[in-house]
């Protein structure tokens, strides 16, 4: 019998140490910040918070009847942390930052130290390095209303899945805060942060009322701290063909005769600096493969990837022209003219993209094309006459 005594208690001393679930949240008693603004103004920091219901993100055999809310939250203090500690007032419930998926600055507030902004983001933990980072010239509050299609979630949207649209048409590449902050703070290495706006004009619903959508419409520069004006996406087609992420990015091309359309994919570019004198100047060899999407011209292969190198070869000049009268390097040629030519960028103490750019900087570009299919046609425009399989 006292064996049997001295087993229980020892059993019930061992359940001193098991962890139990009484300080437990259920999800319902938690408001959980799934997107997070800084703009400035008159001197303050405002934050915006965007708070989602989880009941339209949980996947659904049948899709909501009512569109998904959220609600939006904002606040101001002299620092980030102040403004935040301001909206905790009005917080019906248990903020929580630690689900942060975007990380939106406003252009105000970009040309703040961007280095205050990142420490109190961490300090406070309601960023993640692997959320998404944008910059935006629209007002947060509007901005953060738009939500999805068919009722759901505003975090199914380009807003919180860039990369989904990226991969349907890559032109200016979406961008985590770590790869931003590894960018920002390379040596000589401009980062490029995408600029999220909204589009009222594409897309419609069935009672015709216009919806708005997410779009990146362009792009801001950092380098050495110091942000740059304004780039449309127009004047950043260079980009793409500089960065290896690039998967499905279309090329129009007009001809005397017609038009011609390509998807090209996976450019492999590669930057060489020569050092002449006192300056730097630069050859930049692209190639890139694709294929043919639609065709109007009765070109040949050969003369359609020749136009495709003058195209190309077209849009990075026109990038470095945008850089150059902005006091940028979008192609990111100085990050290759110090990782290659050090001793060259320390004896001049480049501290800005106009130290080492100027107007012949640029001395070729070389591209390579290769069209790997032409698709179920034959690279002629199709005849009515024609028939597929005969």
């Amino acid at each position: 019998m006292k064996r049997i005594i001295k087993k229980g208690l020892v059993l019930m001393i061992c359940l001193l140490f098991l962890s139990g679930c009484w300080d437990q949240k259920n999800i319902q008693d938690i408001h959980y910040v799934t997107t997070f603004g800084v703009d400035y103004k008159d001197g303050k920091y405002i934050v915006y918070v965007q708070l989602i219901d989880f009941a339209g993100v949980a996947k659904q055999e049948v899709k909501p009847t009512t569109p998904s809310r959220s609600y939006i939250g904002h606040n101001s203090g002299k620092t980030i942390t102040e403004a935040i500690n301001n909206l905790y007032k009005t917080a019906q419930q248990r903020l929580f930052l630690g689900h942060v998926h975007t990380f939106i600055l406003t252009e105000n507030a970009l040309k703040q130290d961007i280095n205050d902004i990142i420490d109190a983001a961490f300090r406070n933990n309601f960023i993640r390095y692997s959320s998404n980072f944008f910059v935006t010239k629209k007002p947060l509050d509007e901005l953060l209303k738009i939500t999805g299609f068919f009722n759901l979630s505003p975090m199914y949207s380009e807003l919180h899945f860039p990369d989904e649209v990226y991969r349907n048409r890559s032109f200016i590449r979406p961008i985590t805060i770590q790869e931003f902050i590894a960018e920002y703070r390379e040596a000589a290495v401009t980062a490029i942060v995408p600029s999220i706006a909204w589009n009222a004009k594409d897309w419609k619903d069935n009672s015709k009322k216009k919806l708005k959508t997410f779009t990146i419409d362009g792009a801001y520069t950092l380098f050495y701290n110091k942000s740059k004006p304004w780039y449309s996406e127009e004047e950043l087609a260079g980009v793409r063909w500089m960065t290896k992420d690039t998967t499905r990015t279309p090329v129009d091309i007009q001809t005397k005769d017609g038009f011609a359309y390509f998807s090209m994919a996976h450019p492999k570019t590669k930057i060489k600096p020569i050092i002449e004198g006192n300056q730097a100047k630069f050859i930049i060899h692209c190639s890139v493969s694709g294929r043919i999407l639609g065709l109007t011209s009765h070109k040949s292969i050969k003369a359609l990837e020749k136009s495709l190198k003058s195209s190309i070869a077209q849009d990075i000049r026109k990038t470095f022209e945008a850089g150059l009268r902005n006091n940028a390097d979008p192609l990111n040629l100085g990050g290759t003219l110090y990782r290659k030519e050090l001793r060259f960028w320390q004896a001049h103490h480049f501290n800005e993209p106009n130290d080492y750019l100027h107007r012949d900087a640029l001395q070729a570009i070389h591209i390579d094309v290769k069209l790997a299919n032409t698709g179920i046609l034959k690279a002629k425009p199709f005849k009515d006459k024609e028939i597929l399989g005969k």
